[in-house]
């Protein structure tokens, strides 16, 4: 039994992990998409340019790792 919850416990570090990357992989998108947009609109809206330049870039991390994936 030890033997599969060490199994199990590796599994759960190694998602971890992949989900750590993917969310570093969002800010550093998100941070250059935020630094490419004018500053009177950052000035205006930045609560919502925020939540969009998320969004834009997870999409942009999840394609390009659909991309790497594909043959």
């Amino acid at each position: 039994m030890t033997d599969y919850n060490s199994m199990k416990a590796d599994e759960h570090a190694q998602r971890q992990g992949e989900i750590d990357e993917f969310e570093n992989q969002v800010g550093l998108v998100a941070g250059d998409l935020m630094s490419s947009l004018p500053s009177w609109l950052l000035n205006k809206i930045e609560m919502q340019c925020e939540i969009i330049a998320l969004s834009e870039a997870k999409r942009r991390v999840m394609q390009a790792i659909k991309e790497r994936n594909e043959p």
